[in-house]
C-alpha cells in the first residue's frame, strides 16, 4: 500500500487538471447577437438576430423573448459560446436562463447570462451592458433559425 502513494501523489495534478476541463468544456459553437428596440413604455418593436457559427458554417437566427430598455432607442450586443451541441437541429427552441454563481464584487465590466433550452443547448452570453439591463422574458426567449 505504501508503494502506491508516490503514484496518486503524482496523478493528482492530472485529475485536478481534469475536474477543470470538464468545469469549463470546449465550446461546440460560437453565437453572437445585435438587437435593436424601438418603443415608448410597452409598445414597442424588436429588430435583429443572431448569428451561429456551427463546424466552420454561419446559421441566421431570430430571437423573440429579449427585454432590454424600455423608452426611445435601445440597442444589444451580445457574444458567447454554445455547448453540448451535437447536430445543427437542437439549437432551435425555448432557453430559459439557469442560475450560476455571480462573481463576489463589481457591478461594471462585462455580464454573463447562462441559459439551456429542453435538448440541454447551453448558451453562455456576454454582454458590455451593466447588470440588470438585460432581461429575459418569463416564458424565456425562443430562437428559430432562418
Amino acid at each position: 500500500m505504501i508503494w502506491a502513494l508516490p503514484a496518486l501523489l503524482a496523478a493528482g495534478p492530472a485529475m485536478a487538471q481534469t475536474r477543470a476541463r470538464q468545469a469549463d468544456p470546449n465550446p461546440d459553437a460560437s453565437i453572437a447577437i445585435e438587437q435593436l428596440r424601438v418603443g415608448i413604455l410597452a409598445v414597442g418593436a424588436a429588430i435583429g438576430g443572431g448569428r451561429l457559427r456551427f463546424r466552420g458554417e454561419e446559421y441566421p437566427f431570430s430571437v423573440r423573448g429579449l427585454e432590454f430598455g424600455s423608452l426611445g432607442v435601445a440597442s444589444l450586443s451580445a457574444s458567447g459560446e454554445v455547448f453540448n451541441l451535437p447536430r445543427l437541429d437542437r439549437f432551435p427552441g425555448r432557453y430559459v436562463e439557469r442560475p450560476a454563481p455571480r462573481p463576489p464584487g463589481g457591478s461594471g465590466g462585462p455580464t454573463t447570462y447562462f441559459l439551456r433550452n429542453d435538448s440541454g443547448v447551453e448558451l453562455r452570453l456576454r454582454t458590455e451592458r451593466a447588470g440588470g439591463q438585460l432581461r429575459f422574458g418569463s416564458a424565456g426567449v425562443t430562437i428559430e433559425l432562418r
